[in-house]
């Protein structure tokens, strides 16, 4: 077990994941700040070789902290107003936030497609049992050239939290629903938490 304070986490509180005292634990490390982030992507199964911690995100005091983490396949853009743009159509006020989350929906084929572009979404992504947004996206292609168009709702991660990212959670389609539409979205999605089939709307949702 990792930990940027050092402490036995898991002895402690049972949790060693997703700690909910990240910051006031990076704040406070005995560690360097590099060093601590360094661990605390070690706790979260991050290889080593597969990590690049900006210099920015290295810096004492700085409100705007943001972890540069790379893989082989893909970066991430860090430019959250841009993101933010393309998502709600007006940059977000990240301070008053509650929990540094916000939701989307109606997300279009197009401003998916223009957020992996860009690097605000990572194609091999996914939410928890959920298809990977990839998969999403090329389910949504093969559906909009039958004449189907579907949209996807999911939530962004404040540029201040660690775990900055764009997360798909869930997939819909309002309109005439054929016997073929409803079979593909069936055998699609699969099992997720929320499922709706009717004439004219499909939607499954994924916890």
């Amino acid at each position: 077990m990792f930990c940027p304070m050092q402490l036995d986490c898991q002895a402690m509180t049972g949790i060693i994941y997703n700690c909910p005292n990240l910051s006031e634990c990076l704040d406070n490390s005995p560690l360097n700040r590099r060093e601590a982030i360094r661990l605390y992507f070690l706790n979260q199964g991050i290889k080593p070789e597969d990590m690049r911690i900006s210099e920015r995100s290295t810096l004492e005091n700085n409100s705007d902290d943001s972890i540069g983490l790379y893989s082989s396949s893909f970066t991430y853009n860090f430019d959250s107003e841009t993101r933010d743009r393309i998502i709600f159509a007006t940059p977000i006020v990240w301070e008053d936030s509650m929990g540094g989350i916000q939701r989307f929906d109606d997300l279009t084929k197009e401003k998916l497609e223009q957020l992996i572009n860009q690097g605000f979404a990572n194609p091999a992504d996914a939410h928890n049992s959920s298809p990977t947004i990839n998969d999403l996206f090329n389910f949504a292609q093969r559906q909009a050239n039958k004449g189907c168009e579907f949209t996807f709702e999911g939530y962004v991660v404040s540029p201040q939290r660690l775990d900055y990212r764009v997360s798909i959670d869930g997939l819909s389609y309002q309109g005439i629903c054929s016997t073929d539409l409803i079979f593909d979205f069936q055998e699609f999605v699969g099992e997720p938490d929320e499922l709706d089939i009717e004439p004219n709307y499909l939607r499954a949702w994924w916890d």
